[in-house]
């Protein structure tokens, strides 16, 4: 215990400073101490006796639970990553939206999951973009032609707010 400083107007604190001061001088006798750890001793002794033998049992516990652990961890993470994704759970927005679309491409969610779910209303619209656009969303474009333009399909809700997008292939052009 910490001496603390002590407000000399106070009883309760003026008291508390007089049984520090007393108890400073004792001290427990080392032969206490050497009992106390011999009991302990003992008791844990009888407890590993009565227990019938599964005290081995909790040891090997103790040395499997930390990679029972990272495996049931691992296998729960490989269960995510492998599951189908949140966007093939919800689809309903995008499919309302063009059923009849024949595009391989995928819609990119420029909104939350749950945004683009709740919408009741989403549209269509055919559109054109600068390739810049592709930079933002983390493509890599040639600063060359940064300025061209990419036909793109935008899922839009009826407030006029821009849910998704998809960009279109461009046909081949064969000589």
């Amino acid at each position: 215990m910490t001496p603390t400083t002590t407000d000399p107007t106070d009883p309760v604190s003026a008291d508390l400073e007089a049984l520090r001061t007393a108890l400073a001088t004792h001290q427990t006798p080392p032969a206490v101490e050497l009992r106390l750890q011999a009991a302990f001793a003992a008791r844990q002794r009888r407890i590993r006796s009565t227990s019938g033998g599964s005290a081995w049992l909790h040891g090997v516990g103790e040395w499997f639970a930390p990679g029972s652990a990272i495996a049931l961890s691992l296998s729960l993470s490989a269960w995510l990553f492998f599951a189908a994704p949140p966007a093939a759970m919800v689809p309903s927005a995008l499919d309302r939206a063009a059923p009849t679309a024949s595009s391989d491409m995928p819609f990119i969610a420029l909104r939350p999951l749950e945004q683009l779910a709740l919408e009741p209303n989403p549209r269509l619209i055919e559109t054109s973009v600068p390739k810049m656009m592709l930079a933002e969303l983390g493509v890599t474009v040639n600063p060359d032609v940064a300025g061209d333009q990419v036909r793109a399909q935008l899922l839009v809700s009826a407030a006029g707010q821009p849910l998704a997008l998809r960009f279109r292939p461009t046909p081949l052009i064969s000589h």
